[in-house]
């Protein structure tokens, strides 16, 4: 007699989804078919997908489960419970979970328990007598969530356009700061070809002379200016073969444009970068 009280008062527990479409800003109604008169007292005719969970079942796997039976293989995403409701009947005790779940495709097949369909604004909801109190309830919280989704995802767009303009604008002040000084850097270059050419051509006898060292210091100085403004050298060897992109090919006479194999024979100026931006290109004699 006690197993049959425990039984007849153990608490029984129900979930529920309601379904929306952001597209078309409607929610999923289900009609009933056949429904017993206890449950159409609770929710009416029209109600959503669900129902209670079976012996040791778990609470994703029953919703799941119950989705599947009635709208069949729709793609959907669980968003979050809207709420919870308890009522008693005869057998017991329900606790009832309505969750909010957003429609993303598919064909919806309804099984026995349901003969139609209707897909409905909130204001339609809100405005028919063929819908109970409960559900017209549950659609407005529902909508008060959906609003909180829009808002947050406008808010994560705005923090992720935001986050992108910083580092655009960290980008470009990179390039700003690096670019700047182009132009006092392309006056200096000539300068420095003068230091290499007059470097290579110096005496033996004479390169360790203290005019030589001189002068190979300052050289060494304009290196250093070019290193700390980001400007590295264009390394181009004899037997390179040519590349528009980076070199500047000289008139070669012994080199007849349909002969020519395009194959460096000499660097006549080193070419700069700054980055991957070419700032002056190697002048080169091809053969």
């Amino acid at each position: 007699m006690e197993n049959k009280k425990e039984e007849r008062y153990k608490i029984a527990v129900a979930q529920k989804a309601l379904f929306y479409d952001e597209n078309t800003e409607k929610f999923l109604l289900l009609k009933s078919k056949n429904q017993k008169e206890y449950y159409r007292k609770l929710f009416g005719s029209w109600e959503i997908p669900g129902g209670k969970l079976e012996d040791n079942e778990g609470m994703k796997q029953g919703l799941l489960r119950e989705i599947s039976e009635e709208l069949g293989g729709v793609d959907f995403e669980i968003v979050c419970p809207i709420n919870v409701r308890k009522a008693v009947f005869e057998w017991g005790p329900l606790l009832l979970i309505d969750y909010l779940a957003k429609y993303r495709g598919g064909t919806i097949n309804l099984n026995e328990e349901h003969d139609e369909i209707r897909w409905q604004t909130a204001d339609e909801i809100e405005k028919s007598d063929e819908y109970g109190v409960w559900l017209k309830g549950l659609v407005k919280k529902a909508k008060e969530v959906v609003k909180k989704e829009e808002y947050l995802d406008g808010w994560k767009r705005c923090q992720a356009d935001f986050e992108n303009y910083k580092k655009r604008q960290a980008e470009n002040q990179k390039d700003l700061i690096a670019y700047s000084n182009i132009n006092l850097i392309s006056e200096i270059l000539p300068v420095l070809d003068n230091f290499y050419a007059s470097t290579q051509h110096v005496p033996v006898d004479q390169k360790d002379g203290a005019w030589v060292t001189g002068i190979m210091h300052i050289q060494k100085q304009l290196e250093k200016v070019l290193e700390d403004n980001n400007v590295t050298e264009i390394k181009i060897k004899k037997g390179d073969k040519f590349s528009p992109e980076v070199m500047e090919a000289i008139e070669n006479k012994e080199c007849p444009p349909e002969k020519c194999k395009n194959i460096v024979k000499q660097v006549v100026t080193r070419g700069y970068k700054i980055s991957d931006r070419v700032i002056r290109a190697a002048r080169v004699v091809v053969e």
